[in-house]
């Protein structure tokens, strides 16, 4: 029972401090201060298209972080009987590569264009690019949680799948909010050129957490 509860913990930690930290970078919420400058809208406005462009990112990253887990799960039928903290191991494995990745600076293209000095496009048209810019990328940090998570039940993990939504979604609303008025203060430039470091280290601490307290 012990066991199952880190190893449980150490996963609801993990995908809360992933989402909230991938959430931070400019990609999730400067394009949408920047377009909605650029388009004139009022706050409110920009904000249901934070909410609508948010919600396209959390279902595609949902509907691969559930295929993802649906894998671990064939992965952990056939290894079950091993006394190895799986998921554990999975979380650590996965850090190293994006610590290393991450060193080697290879980490995601985030756009350096300023929106600002954009001409006016129609609403619908700036609204569709941001939906889809959001919607067609999700966020890959948080597969291998769901795919470690495996063993998981299906309810547990529509549950790690809608906390995983709402993180990321308020996340995005509040760092827009106050972007609308300010938001050269709100830049995070180190963290935006080191993301796959940050993450790989939060990775590989509740990955060995999982491991040596299972």
């Amino acid at each position: 029972m012990n066991d199952a509860v880190v190893l449980n913990s150490s996963l609801f930690v993990a995908l809360i401090a992933v989402a909230g930290v991938h959430a931070l970078l400019p990609t999730h919420w400067l394009s949408f201060v920047l377009v909605a400058r650029a388009q004139r809208w009022p706050r409110t406005r920009m904000l249901k298209v934070v909410l609508l462009s948010g919600l396209g990112h959390v279902t595609t990253t949902t509907l691969v972080g559930l295929a993802a887990a649906a894998l671990g799960k064939g992965v952990q039928k056939y290894v079950g009987n091993l006394d190895t903290p799986l998921p554990a191991l999975i979380l650590a494995a996965f850090g190293l590569y994006y610590l290393v990745m991450g060193w080697r600076r290879e980490g995601h293209r985030h756009c350096a264009h300023d929106h600002a000095e954009d001409p006016i496009q129609a609403d619908r048209v700036a609204v569709g690019a941001l939906f889809l810019e959001m919607t067609l990328s999700p966020c890959e940090t948080l597969i291998p949680i769901f795919f470690a998570a495996g063993s998981f039940s299906w309810t547990t993990l529509l549950l790690m799948a809608v906390l995983m939504s709402v993180v990321t979604i308020l996340a995005m609303g509040i760092l827009a909010f106050l972007g609308y008025t300010g938001y050269e203060k709100l830049t995070f430039p180190w963290l935006e050129h080191n993301e796959r470091m940050v993450l790989g280290v939060l990775l590989l601490v509740l990955g060995g957490f999982g491991y040596f307290f299972h």
